[in-house]
């Protein structure tokens, strides 16, 4: 019977990576509710929209996931959340040959920069996202 091969979880990839790299910034999947946000902010929420994946055998760099990302950054005002997501895009650039506990990203993609993402009227939050993508193989085995 052949090896059940999984690939890494690319969102987790993400996370991981971000937060690793903006300490001051509270990255997640979900966020908190009401005046729970306000209370983390900067915020920066992953969600990932769909992708595909390769697999050709866990040793073989052919395979490969490839999540596509809605990635929103929540700020208290719209200059400091465009800062936020300009800041996460010029990080993003640097993934590649990353590693985290389960994966290396071995490319990145934006299919969108930066665009205003209104929030509800009068919750005194500021929300700027962009789609991002990227490919995360499993690590190698040692030889």
């Amino acid at each position: 019977m052949a090896e059940l091969l999984i690939l890494p979880d690319g969102k987790k990839a993400a996370i991981d990576l971000l937060s690793a790299a903006m300490p001051d910034v509270h990255v997640t999947s979900k966020l908190p509710e009401g005046k729970a946000l306000n209370a983390v902010l900067p915020a920066v929420r992953v969600l990932r929209i769909g992708g595909t994946s390769t697999m050709r055998g866990w040793s073989d760099p052919a395979s490969t996931d490839r999540p596509r990302f809605s990635i929103d950054c929540y700020a208290a005002d719209e200059g400091a959340a465009m800062r936020l997501a300009l800041r996460v895009c010029a990080l993003w650039e640097l993934f590649p040959g990353r590693s985290t506990e389960d994966g290396i990203v071995s490319a990145i993609s934006q299919e969108t920069g930066p665009q205003d993402r209104p929030e509800e009227a009068n919750t005194g939050i500021a929300r700027v996202g962009m789609i991002l993508g990227m490919s995360v193989r499993p690590p190698l085995p040692n030889s």
